[in-house]
């Protein structure tokens, strides 16, 4: 009985050890930053690929003002952690854009950091948004975020998608001349594309892993979680997942007026019109 407790022991003291060399120790690898945007898989990120990086603990505000636990001053620690997903399309009024998106969005807090930037078409962002915000998105429990929800939910149910889309471009360009901004002042990161993950897996994961670790049952469980659905489903908060699925949905006038709109962010992410 001794023997065993004191194994018991040694192995708490050894597992201390290994933690407060991970914690503190001089080799501990530099924190990185995540940004993306809604409806770019950040669900994805956030339940499994950002708790599965080697050496980097993972942590969520954003879930975390969502889930309505009490932060004030948010704290960034220069080693140790994976801060994510910062989605760049949070609403304005809302606590988490306050709270982290905003301050995380200046160059002077980014300029000495590691980020990685993972970007979607923006048409298909669009359409995307108007199935999960209007239809399918869950809804926080926390009655001040709650009512924002609902009160957005019942405006883009008044709308056509068409509408919709023509009225929300303006935003989603915005958040992509960020990303612009930040990954041009940030000399340590990288740019990911959604459309890359889907048909050149092998460039998007060697570009996911320029920055950080990972190890290959984690990059084989993310390529098998990311592939699309084979049927489109309306009431999924995951619908479809294929690329250039606005083509199907959108009239065509309304695809060229955005084209015309979006013409500098195609050309800088490679997005065909």
């Amino acid at each position: 009985m001794v023997t065993k407790i004191t194994r018991r022991l040694a192995r708490r003291a050894i597992n201390l050890q290994e933690h407060l060399k991970w914690r503190y120790g001089k080799d501990s690898h530099e924190s990185v930053c995540f940004y993306t945007f809604h409806k770019c898989a950040s669900s994805l990120f956030s339940g499994y690929v950002l708790k599965n990086i080697e050496g980097l603990r993972h942590v969520d505000y954003a879930d975390q003002i969502y889930s309505g636990k009490k932060l004030d001053d948010l704290n960034f620690e220069k080693t140790g952690f994976i801060y994510g997903p910062i989605r760049l399309s949070a609403d304005p009024q809302s606590l988490v854009f306050k709270k982290l998106v905003e301050p995380a969005s200046h160059s002077d807090f980014i300029r000495d950091r590691i980020a990685i930037f993972f970007v979607r078409d923006p048409r298909d962002i669009l359409v995307s948004s108007y199935y999960s915000f209007g239809f399918t998105h869950g809804l926080s429990p926390i009655d001040e975020i709650r009512e924002m929800q609902e009160k957005a939910r019942s405006e883009i149910q008044s709308k056509t998608l068409d509408e919709y889309v023509l009225e929300a471009a303006g935003g989603i360009l915005s958040n992509f001349e960020t990303v612009a901004m930040l990954s041009k002042v940030c000399n340590r990161s990288v740019v990911l594309r959604y459309e890359d993950m889907l048909s050149d897996w092998d460039r998007f994961a060697q570009d996911l892993t320029k920055y950080v670790s990972i190890k290959q049952p984690v990059l084989t469980q993310i390529y098998e979680q990311s592939r699309p659905r084979d049927e489109e489903d309306v009431t999924s908060h995951r619908r479809s997942g294929k690329a250039r699925g606005f083509e199907k949905k959108l009239e065509r006038a309304t695809i060229d007026s955005i084209n015309v709109l979006f013409e500098d962010v195609l050309k800088r992410f490679r997005y065909d019109v």
